[in-house]
């Protein structure tokens, strides 16, 4: 195998003209604006003001300790660590008198699964306690003592531990769905010779239901160390006060005397390719995935600006490939339904990092998929990339990357905590942006494309090739020695250049005449225009980004108003086509004059996105722009209005994977149950079901086209509000020349509110399905009428977040039947004024009717006695910060402007005045108004 030294060989050649007077690149420079430090004992911090939320941190210990630790008697320990630390600790005993982690955070508007949460994977554990209030002292306190406790101080009780052990068990089975059981067979052959072939985190039941709590202290008491532990702190601190209290805080945490050695395990190399193929009866689809393995970069070669070059190479690599498999896709015939390529780490492994093929492939074509991708990387291998895909490729880098310098200030405090869990876990640089910005943009000009010609070459290997299938018990799949001679076969072809199509021309070359702002109005910060063809913009200028700019347009009617001869086309028309492969029909043959794919390369180095779909009962735009590409926006937006361009072998390409998708999608059990949810709520209404072969086979491309152009011939029906960093002078001259020029008829467009009708009453659909784990999945989903209104909004959003305390309180921690009740609300306002209100949750099949009647205890209880006093306070505290932070986003103000203009909804005024008055009485009201209504609908699918 080529060690990653000459990877980094291949750089030096590549910027040598930069490097004339020395021997290596000067170091990447650590942000000065974070404060990095170890103490005696070995533990790490990493410590950074940042004001973005206002008044808020984020509080962090990652542990470079996972699954692959454990050994055979373990597995499992590591993860159910990571549950114990929320059961107790020295500070925080969650006893009797409620001292608990979870209690206490909630108090302060922290809450758990949201904010307060942690993961466990094959080398580390990370717990976070995000968006802590800043204002309280005690708050900052009291988190800090948090982490310290995390770190050494667990209880690790007996009682706790034989209670989680339920929980954990009903995690397993919410977790053990396909993909997790075709893991359980790939990682075995695909990692042989190293621990993590099994050591899939959620661990062995056997071992889970049945260790001896001294087992899970050994463990914790060997491995959670300082000198395995990072403590990172970001927000609204003071960061020489935050150090000092770290330093005085976990000085009582002893140095470890000889610790264990943190060994990582290593991945063997391997000349033959592997083959791996897992298939599962409830996989209704084909993923083949091959990988080029090969050495990570050690951490002494990161300290040095080359690394950002390589770094900036390997991103180009990843992208061009991933261009040329999805240009593939859009032929009539694709060899797959979809394709990425991504690079970095070996699927979970730290010790080795790969280069990532993924394809999606056809019914019956695995072969297809594998020979294709294969037979690609080998042509980069041979011919390398060209300078036009080189071009197109590294302007979108630099124009992302100038996106992300002119925002270089208003990054969240997310952000930060990523680069240093990465530069703690894998020793990855944390240069400031600007210092990453400037670098790129000195260099990038001297990184020529055979430099990266090279560097693919040396990943691209015939070494170190694995190959895995995750496959359907419905197809057959060549046995491992013909996958292996297929691709002897395609490494000995004669292959040919890769063509590129460059494209020079502009986006639109002859410009529509300009229409004419005729009305110009100020309302509460907002310009509002009327514009000559009757379409009104409405503008809201903005600071909280410095290069972004939202754009949104909506108008009544919708699929709503097209006949039901027309269901297959209306089906095609709406979303969930494009929910299958992330493609719409509309957006297949391109825009004007481009293709699909040339439209991507005419679009190259520009940061704008802009989407058009027809819901049910509207049409929608969704656009995002930089300040420099918002004319490129705008043009976008004038030519999915007047020239959607018809590609009857790309839309044939795109119906014919889906088709592939689609034709085994019912093996998969969460697909059924999510179709018996629909077809309940909305009485077997064919609008409301999942997309068919059937509709795709009898869809016409043709009258698509057309039923999409008559719901967008009409820009006087159009309300497009547009919020970031403009100026409404210098906007008025796009509006005019691309909003005000779309085409325009008399008369105003509304939805038909009877196509799809909502079921009343109480209804009950449990079936039997058989699935490989025993699993009863049931939702509960109670609706009716509600008025729109702000104060209904924030009542229903407090009865959801009282309901997630309850419930995870009563279900999960005290019965422990479940992983969790997932709940979700919403206030709607179309057919009419609506609610609804849905629960869902996996069990031990023998235990659904006992949740059932949990859930249904809780919900009357709620009735009848309001939630308690102490959850609203809680409530309160949540939103009321939720709230403050939302006032600084875009989307924030775009959705306040949408909700005012599409139907005259006030959902900004008086918010805070709304927040306050929740109380137990009138979340007692609320509640009997809304399960008064006895609107419940009951779906479940058991295995028994």
């Amino acid at each position: 195998m080529k060690s990653v030294y000459l990877f980094f060989a291949t750089i030096i050649v590549a910027i040598s003209s930069l490097q004339a007077q020395q021997q290596q690149m000067p170091p990447i420079p650590i942000d000065k604006d974070v404060r990095i430090g170890k103490l005696d004992n070995g533990l790490t911090y990493y410590i950074r003001k940042n004001n973005l939320p206002e008044h808020q941190a984020n509080f962090y210990i990652v542990q470079k300790v996972g699954s692959v630790l454990e050994e055979d008697t373990q597995r499992g320990l590591a993860h159910f660590l990571e549950h114990m630390a929320f059961n107790g600790t020295k500070n925080f005993p969650n006893d009797k008198t409620g001292k608990g982690i979870i209690p206490y955070l909630e108090t302060i508007g922290v809450k758990f699964g949201e904010n307060l949460n942690a993961g466990t994977s094959f080398d580390y554990t990370i717990y976070n306690i995000n968006a802590v209030p800043t204002a309280r002292k005690a708050a900052l306190d009291s988190c800090l003592l948090i982490l310290h406790d995390w770190s050494s101080f667990l209880l690790l009780r007996d009682q706790d531990i034989d209670k989680e052990r339920k929980v954990i068990h009903e995690e397993w089975r919410t977790r053990q769905d396909m993909s997790m059981r075709m893991l359980g067979i790939l990682l075995p052959e695909i990692y042989k010779g190293s621990k993590y072939a099994d050591r899939i985190p959620i661990g062995k039941m056997e071992v889970v239901d049945n260790f001896q709590p001294i087992a899970l202290r050994d463990y914790y008491n060997k491995w959670y160390r300082p000198d395995l532990q990072g403590i990172i702190i970001v927000g609204d601190v003071d960061v020489d006060k935050t150090e000092q209290q770290i330093k005085d805080l976990f000085a009582d945490i002893k140095k470890p005397v000889n610790p264990a050695e943190r060994v990582y395990s290593q991945v063997p190399n391997n000349d033959e390719p592997i083959v791996s193929i897992a298939v599962d009866k409830e996989n209704p689809n084909t993923n083949v995935l091959v990988f080029f393995k090969r050495d990570i970069v050690p951490a002494d070669k990161k300290k040095n600006m080359d690394y950002l070059v390589y770094d900036f190479m390997n991103s180009m690599i990843e992208q061009m490939l991933s261009n040329r498999l999805k240009e593939l896709i859009q032929k009539e015939n694709p060899p797959f339904a979809f394709a990425q390529v991504s690079s970095g780490s070996f699927l979970v492994s730290k010790t080795k990092d790969a280069l990532q093929l993924f394809a999606v492939g056809n019914p019956n074509a695995s072969n297809t998929a594998i020979e294709t991708i294969i037979r690609e990387a080998n042509r980069v291998k041979e011919f390398g990339f060209t300078e036009g895909e080189y071009e197109r490729t590294k302007a979108d880098y630099i124009s992302k990357l100038e996106q992300l310098y002119k925002e270089r200030d208003k990054q969240r405090n997310s952000y930060f905590i990523d680069q240093y869990t990465n530069n703690f876990l894998e020793d990855e640089p944390i240069p400031s942006i600007a210092d990453k910005y400037n670098t790129i943009q000195q260099v990038v000009n001297y990184i020529p494309l055979a430099g990266i010609n090279q560097l693919a070459k040396r990943m691209i290997t015939d070494k170190n090739r694995v190959v895995a299938i995750m496959g359907s018990e419905t197809e057959k799949y060549s046995p491992e020695a013909d996958i292996k001679a297929l691709i002897k076969k395609v490494d000995n072809e004669k292959l040919t250049a890769f063509v590129d199509n460059a494209i020079k021309e502009p986006l639109m070359s002859t410009l529509p005449a300009k229409g004419k702002i005729v009305k110009e109005e100020q309302n509460q910060g907002t310009t509002v225009w009327t514009l000559s063809n009757g379409a009104k913009v409405v503008v809201k200028p903005t600071t909280f980004k410095d290069d972004e700019i939202l754009i949104s347009g909506f108008a009544s009617g919708g699929t709503s108003v097209i006949d039901n001869k027309y269901i297959s086309e209306i089906m095609v028309l709406g979303k969930m086509m494009e929910s299958m492969l992330g493609e719409s029909a509309l957006s297949a043959g391109g825009l004007g004059k481009f293709s699909k794919t040339d439209l991507k390369k005419v679009l190259s180095g520009k940061n704008v996105s802009m989407d058009f779909s027809v819901d049910t009962y509207n049409e929608e735009i969704s656009g995002k722009s930089n300040i420099k590409d918002l004319e490129t926006a705008m043009q976008l937006l004038y030519l999915n209005f007047t020239d959607v361009r018809k590609d009857q072998a790309a839309y044939t390409s795109l119906a014919t994977r889906t088709k592939g998708i689609l034709t085994n999608l019912g093996s998969n059990p969460m697909v059924a149950f999510s179709d018996s949810i629909m077809s309940s709520m909305y009485q077997n209404n064919p609008r409301g079901r999942f997309i068919s072969v059937k509709n795709l086979e009898s869809a016409d491309y043709d009258t698509v086209l057309k039923l999409y152009k008559q719901r967008f011939a009409n820009a006087g029906n159009f309300v497009f509000t547009i919020v970031g960093n403009v100026k409404s002078d210098e906007l008025k001259a796009l509006v005019e020349q691309y909003i005000a020029s779309l085409p325009s008829v008399s008369g105003k467009s509304t939805f038909n509110a009877k196509v799809m009708p909502a079921r009343k009453g109480t209804f009950n659909n449990n079936f039997v399905r058989q699935m490989e784990t025993p699993k009863a999945t049931t939702g509960l989903i109670y609706s009716g009428k509600l008025n729109y209104t702000l104060q209904n909004k924030i009542q229903l959003d407090a009865l959801k977040q009282i309901l997630d305390i309850v419930l995870t309180d009563k279900i999960r921690e005290k019965l422990g039947g479940t992983y969790g009740v997932r709940v979700a609300a919403e206030l709607g306002k179309t057919p009419e004024d609506n609610f609804d209100v849905q629960l869902m949750f996996d069990t031990d099949p023998n235990r659904r009717i006992e949740l059932v009647n949990g859930i249904n205890s809780v919900i009357s209880d709620i009735q009848k006695n309001g939630p308690s006093a102490e959850n609203v306070q809680k409530v309160k505290e949540f939103t009321t910060k939720q709230h403050a932070d939302d006032l600084k986003k875009n989307e924030y103000a775009l959705d306040i402007l949408n909700n005012q203009y599409r139907y005259t909804a006030d959902f900004d005024m008086n918010y805070q005045q709304y927040v306050d008055q929740l109380s137990v009485e009138s979340l007692k009201i609320f509640a009997k108004k809304l399960f008064g209504q006895n609107n419940r609908i009951e779906v479940s699918m058991s295995s028994k």
